[in-house]
């Protein structure tokens, strides 16, 4: 089995609307059973419907307007990326967040959920590993301090950039993680 660490930037609406938040950026880390890294992937997304980056996402990730004018369809980086995945593989993210755009980003586009069956949240079973107290979660940031593992890159909120260092804690936290209580798609 490959454990494929994602992690997505979106170009959330500042208001409210009916249209979920778009994913501009898909980065991934691939593991193998022995946890080496193995391959990685990352691309931009041309927004379909908000097609203008909001202010405050570009002040956040540092992706410019003329990475997603010139990228691909959502549609498109989905299909690469799972083709990217190949077979036996789980999908880990830091949080449940990621895992809930890429389904809702999928049903907007009309792209069948088959795919993603089983789902790991790194978060939650880092929050429950580290004892932190019922209901609190920790930030990325927050627990790559907790696991003593440096912060080299200063450009965090950089999808490819966070599936990095969120690979390192699952690495990290792998001997103790639970897989029996996986998260299925409904």
């Amino acid at each position: 089995m490959n454990y494929i660490i994602f992690d997505l930037e979106l170009n959330s609406k500042p208001f409210k609307h009916k249209i979920p938040n778009e994913i501009i950026e898909i980065g991934a880390v691939k593991l193998n059973n022995d946890l080496e890294i193995i391959d990685r992937f990352q691309a931009f997304i041309k927004p379909k419907y908000f097609s203008k980056l909001f202010s405050l996402i570009k002040k956040k990730t540092n992706i410019k307007q003329i990475d997603i004018d010139g990228a691909e369809s959502f549609k498109s980086i989905i299909k690469n990326f799972k083709e990217w995945l190949d077979k036996d593989y789980l999908l880990c993210s830091w949080g449940y967040d990621d895992y809930y755009h890429i389904k809702t980003n999928c049903k907007l586009h009309n792209i069948k959920l088959g795919w993603i069956d089983e789902f790991l949240d790194i978060q939650k079973q880092f929050s429950k590993i580290k004892k932190l107290e019922k209901g609190k979660t920790a930030s990325l940031s927050n627990a790559l301090a907790l696991c003593d593992i440096e912060i080299e890159d200063t450009n965090m909120h950089r999808a490819d950039i966070d599936a990095e260092y969120t690979c390192k804690i699952f690495i990290h936290l792998f001997k103790k993680l639970d897989f029996s209580n996986l998260s299925i798609k409904k």
